[in-house]
């Protein structure tokens, strides 16, 4: 009977193919598994890569932090962000407090951007105690961002406080949405504030912080 079944030569061509697609198959999903390992081993060297890379920006920001709390320690400095201050309160709010003050007299240089860690030292010194000028050029206490330049490895938050901080000197309007984005920043940067937008775009601190750099740019354009 079987001698009759596999007499059959269209029947022996049949098997003969599906020998030869098991094998296809065999051999494809070798080369699968072998690609597989191959991406795998890739994308675990990309991510030490990406580590390293990180470790790399955290230990130049550290460096810049540390550089910059040296310079803030000089005295020349600090009468310089005393000015900025100063000149705040006396262009924009109108305080005669300041009208030729001998701190902005002494600036040794015009201050014309924010420095939010700068002008937190000068609080931290006791050598000013308008604290709600503060706030309202930085959003943020002046403890607030002494506690995120210890706590957080990534500048991100001064680069939002100081461009705030600079459009507000400079009396210029802030539109309703920009201040929405600056506020929805500012929380979740309080509450998400040992992480990095950088690194995670698509976060929710990362929505916010790229919200706000959208809606600054836009109303810069008006």
């Amino acid at each position: 009977m079987d001698n009759l079944v596999y007499a059959n030569s269209e029947g022996h061509g049949i098997l003969a193919d599906l020998k030869n697609m098991k094998m296809d198959i065999k051999i494809l999903m070798a080369k699968d598994e072998h690609m597989t390992r191959m991406l795998d081993k890739q994308q675990t060297q990309l991510n030490e890569h990406q580590k390293q890379l990180n470790e790399h920006q955290r230990n130049i920001y550290s460096l810049q932090s540390h550089v910059k709390l040296l310079v803030q320690s000089s005295e020349g400095y600090r009468s310089v962000r005393r000015q900025f201050i100063d000149v705040y309160k006396r262009d924009i709010q109108g305080s005669e407090e300041f009208q030729g003050s001998k701190a902005i007299r002494e600036g040794n240089q015009i201050a014309h951007k924010g420095d939010a860690l700068g002008d937190a030292a000068l609080f931290d010194r006791d050598q000013r105690t308008d604290r709600s000028t503060y706030r309202e050029l930085y959003g943020l206490d002046h403890q607030q961002v002494l506690d995120f330049n210890f706590g957080s490895d990534d500048g991100y938050l001064f680069l939002v406080l100081n461009a705030h901080a600079t459009k507000v000197a400079q009396g210029k309007s802030i539109s309703d949405d920009l201040k929405v984005a600056f506020n929805s920043f500012l929380a979740k940067a309080e509450q998400y504030w040992l992480r990095s937008p950088s690194e995670e775009p698509n976060s929710p601190l990362g929505l916010a912080y790229y919200t706000f750099w959208k809606k600054f740019n836009e109303q810069a354009r008006i």
